[in-house]
């Protein structure tokens, strides 16, 4: 659908899900870039508001214990669901109920264009645009190195991905269902034999795929080089130059095993190593490794660029910070969860990242992708994860940042959100 000319607003609709916190991350990032656009009008939207709140807590409750607990229970759900077209019947059920929730929602914004970022916004608002608003225009930004199979519906005009690699995913998914879905739960190419009109045929018309990168906030589009912010970041927060610091990264939930990680780091390293932790919004174990800070005996340091000693802890903690693309610039090694936004955060800043134990499912999709395309190095123990840090430890400063820049260039897409906030808006004012 194109925007009427003069200064009508291009009104957009950004749908996402709190599962994980990097589909509202996208949604943001997206958020961000679409703002710095003239005559643009951005709704967020979040599938969970479609039902009661408690209902809401609920699932995520219960999925949260499922991760932790009975991980092997989500990747047998995750492998059925993606694969073939067997699972398809139950995402269109479960879509097509949601959809009687939300569609009074959709109608009341009235979007010119809609982005989706998670798999369950994507099938209600496929099967929204088939019944209601065949003209509707819908781009799917898949936010892992992997494509799941329910994030492929019908009547999706653009999908925006983070590596070209990945179109071949998209394609043999449609192939278990290349046909108009219909809103009972069904896929059926069956019109009744009437005629189709110019939005149901543009509605079917197969969809641009396009390997912009995923997007992240524009924070981590840095004008540093990877040296300059190490310097910085190490004077600020008084490390010294040759400081071997290790940041641990688990994303906006801090789902890593952070607490474990620190007490072998910390007793089991043979050469000192800097620990600083970012636990996002877990607040709880912010405060088990804030009280592990006095555990471990103060150093003495020298801030780079400075001439007189004092006292430090090997371990720094931080919630929610603004300042995560500086600190995993400065950091010579970032151990992270293996969420894709996790990874394009730290791909897009040139960190040296090492994937600690990751989730099954998408994340172990995202570990394999990251190994065999961008030799991204992946552990699942503590002791393996010894082992690498003493391996980067033998390579030379100059040439970690080197290879550091050279990543960055390479696999890293600062400017995803704007790239594919300009394509979509140009597009609907051409």
């Amino acid at each position: 659908m194109k925007s009427e000319p003069g200064n009508k607003k291009l009104k957009i609709l950004i749908m996402s899900a709190p599962i994980g916190s990097g589909h509202r991350m996208a949604a943001v990032a997206l958020e961000e870039a679409l703002l710095r656009l003239k005559n643009v009008e951005v709704v967020q939207g979040n599938v969970f508001d479609f039902f009661p709140s408690v209902i809401g807590k609920a699932f995520l409750n219960f999925y949260g214990s499922v991760l932790k607990f009975c991980p092997f229970l989500y990747e047998l759900s995750y492998r059925w669901s993606n694969q073939g077209g067997g699972s398809l019947w139950m995402r269109n059920l479960l879509n097509g109920i949601l959809l009687r929730l939300g569609k009074a929602f959709v109608e009341e914004v009235k979007p010119d264009v809609v982005f989706s970022t998670h798999a369950t916004p994507t099938g209600i608002l496929s099967m929204y645009k088939q019944k209601y608003d065949p003209g509707l225009w819908l781009g799917v930004v898949i936010t892992d190195f992997t494509v799941h199979r329910w994030l492929v519906c019908p009547g999706v005009d653009a999908y925006f991905v983070a590596d070209e690699k990945l179109f071949g995913q998209i394609n043999d998914a449609e192939e278990h269902c290349d046909v108009k879905a219909d809103v009972s739960g069904s896929c059926s190419g069956d019109n009744d034999g009437k005629p189709q009109t110019e939005n149901e045929k543009q509605s079917e018309a197969a969809p641009g795929l396009f390997a912009t990168g995923i997007p992240v906030r524009s924070g981590f589009a840095l004008q540093n080089t990877v040296a300059e912010s190490r310097t910085a970041v190490r004077k600020k927060y008084c490390w010294s130059e040759d400081a071997f610091v290790c940041l641990l990264a688990g994303g906006g939930g801090g789902m890593l095993p952070m607490e474990e990680i620190v007490r072998s780091l910390l007793t089991r390293q043979s050469e000192p190593v800097h620990i600083v932790a970012v636990t996002g919004h877990n607040d709880t174990l912010r405060k088990k490794l804030e009280a592990l800070c006095h555990t471990f005996t103060n150093h003495p340091v020298t801030a780079a660029g400075a001439d007189d000693e004092i006292m430090q802890s090997r371990l720094q903690v931080f919630g929610f910070t603004d300042s995560m693309p500086q600190l995993m610039q400065a950091a010579d090694v970032v151990v992270t969860k293996a969420g894709g936004i996790s990874l394009a955060e730290g791909l897009a800043c040139g960190a040296n990242l090492l994937i600690y134990r990751p989730l099954p499912g998408q994340e172990q999709g995202n570990t394999a992708f990251l190994q065999k395309e961008y030799g991204v190095a992946a552990v699942t123990d503590l002791c393996r994860l010894t082992e690498y840090l003493d391996q980067v430890r033998t390579v030379p400063v100059p040439e970690r940042l080197r290879r550091q820049e050279q990543q960055k260039a390479l696999y890293g897409h600062p400017e995803a959100a704007k790239q594919i906030a300009e394509f979509t808006v140009a597009l609907h004012r051409c």
